[in-house]
């Protein structure tokens, strides 16, 4: 496989004779070792193959002992016949490799050790310097922002941070952090999109973007990583409130408001910054509205699906099927946005916009001054046209509620669950779910709340019965309780 080669080298090194052709054993070598990928959202699948569409040379300094890098698109295809899917890899060769870089081997050839290079320092503060050079490497463009000061400065060294799934991101020195979109598809990546939406509005509520680094796959515009400043000292919603329902626990006499680590507060905030993303993001990417039945009967085809995986379902289907055909008549759609039931049968219009899409306490980070919303992306696995369709805010709403009921949930299998711990995992969770409407509220200039919302958190609820029985079966009564809980058929054990 000859790399690409650029007319501008980083920096101005001699480069050694490429090495031979790589393309058939390198595709072999990332047959074995996708699969074990933690990123790789085809498992489950037997692969069948793997194609190398395109490689691009980033560096090359073997002639003074060091990395050649490059950045490999790569299509596996799978033995069931589906469709295909396609990732990039930053690969690595070196003569000698580094201890470090034992767990990232892929294969060793041609006196040469390919290995995946996210986990080496010297190849990531190359890609550094790229964006902040404005470089162009093949097809490959390292765009950087104008707020992107001395980002050119070499030595700063890159770290992947271990806790990610769907991509890979590099933090630098704690000031940077380049997130790598492994899987790659044709057309902007909303979360970049919406990241420079949201800077256009100059919105508070998201890490400041830096830059970018942006190619083609099939011949149309693809994003393969975006640039922000890293958030030092930030904590995740999900420990913030994790760590306010144990301390709740440890203390069974003091109510939520008296509890030392109360969340309340911080979920009061967090529902303003999440109204005003929203409000930034219907301005600068625009708005529209949908018939509210389609909405309905989208809702009900999911329920179907649902419940012939899941059979604890069975019972509540009547009053689910009910809660998600009343949608198509809610009055007004969303309490202060919508257009209403018009005379002569006119169905009720839901106003829709761009949302982050996968809204949970994971993807929200408490800084010293304010909440961030992270991972704008939606489902890597979704084709970019899905992710990027208008949306009910009251998803983004709903997502975040049942987010708040897991975390108390989560704790509560920690301990022994006892009814009176129960009791006040409901005393948390209901408390929360408020302090977070009511800041929704604030900054929205109306209340969320009603039969679509509602309808919406059960949709969630619906889906997580689904992931659950199929990931973690002993966890599918997280979900079965929210949804007895807001159709009504809570059972003894859940008052």
């Amino acid at each position: 496989m000859t790399p690409v080669r650029s007319s501008a080298p980083l920096p101005a090194e001699p480069s050694a004779p490429p090495t031979a052709d790589l393309r058939p054993r390198l595709e072999r070598a990332l047959a074995a070792w996708l699969p074990w990928q933690r990123w790789f959202g085809g498992k489950g699948r037997p692969v069948d193959g793997v194609d190398v569409e395109q490689t691009t040379e980033l560096v090359d300094r073997r002639a003074s002992g060091g990395p050649l890098g490059l950045l490999v698109v790569a299509s596996v295809r799978f033995a069931d016949g589906g469709p295909a899917e396609r990732y990039q890899v930053p690969i690595g060769v070196r003569s000698t490799l580094p201890d470090q870089l034992a767990p990232a081997v892929l294969a060793g050839f041609d006196g040469c050790v390919v290995y995946d290079a996210t986990g080496d320092a010297e190849l990531n503060s190359v890609l550094l310097q790229l964006i902040g050079q404005r470089a162009r490497r093949g097809d490959l463009s390292f765009t950087p922002e104008p707020s992107f000061t001395g980002s050119s400065r070499r030595g700063l060294v890159g770290r992947p941070i271990g806790a990610e799934q769907s991509n890979t991101s590099i933090v630098y020195a704690d000031r940077y952090i380049l997130k790598l979109y492994r899987r790659v598809a044709a057309g902007l990546n909303p979360d970049l999109e919406a990241h420079r939406a949201l800077r256009r509005a100059r919105s508070r509520h998201i890490a400041t973007l830096l830059g970018a680094v942006e190619g083609s796959v099939d011949g149309a515009p693809a994003t393969f990583g975006m640039l922000q400043a890293f958030a030092a000292n930030a904590a995740e919603g999900w420990a913030m409130a994790m760590t306010s329902v144990r301390d709740l626990f440890g203390d069974t006499a003091a109510p939520p408001t008296d509890a030392g680590a109360d969340f309340a507060a911080e979920a009061r905030r967090l529902g303003g910054a999440v109204a005003a993303v929203h409000a930034d993001l219907a301005r600068e990417l625009g708005t529209d509205v949908v018939d509210a039945r389609s909405l309905s009967d989208g809702m009900t085809a999911h329920l179907e699906s649902a419940l012939a995986v899941v059979p604890e379902l069975a019972p509540h289907a009547d009053r689910l099927r009910a809660a998600f055909a009343a949608v198509a008549s809610v009055p007004g759609g969303m309490p202060g946005r919508a257009t209403g039931g018009l005379p002569g049968g006119v169905p009720s219009r839901v106003p829709v916009q761009r949302v982050h899409g996968d809204l949970h306490l994971g993807q929200a980070l408490r800084t010293p001054s304010t909440w961030l919303l992270i991972d704008f992306e939606g489902e890597p696995a979704a084709p970019i046209a899905e992710r990027v369709a208008l949306q009910s805010p009251l998803r983004d709403i709903a997502g975040m509620l049942r987010s708040l009921d897991y975390a108390a949930q989560h704790q509560l299998r920690l301990f022994n669950p006892a009814p009176e711990l129960r009791r006040r995992a409901r005393q948390w969770t209901t408390h929360n779910r408020s302090a977070f409407i009511a800041g929704y509220a604030e900054v929205a200039g109306f209340d969320p709340t009603g039969p679509l919302l509602t309808a919406f958190e059960l949709e969630k609820a619906v889906y997580e019965t689904v992931y659950e029985t199929r990931n973690r079966p002993d966890w599918v009564d997280i979900p079965l309780r929210a949804v007895r809980r807001l159709v009504g058929q809570e059972a003894d054990d859940d008052r």
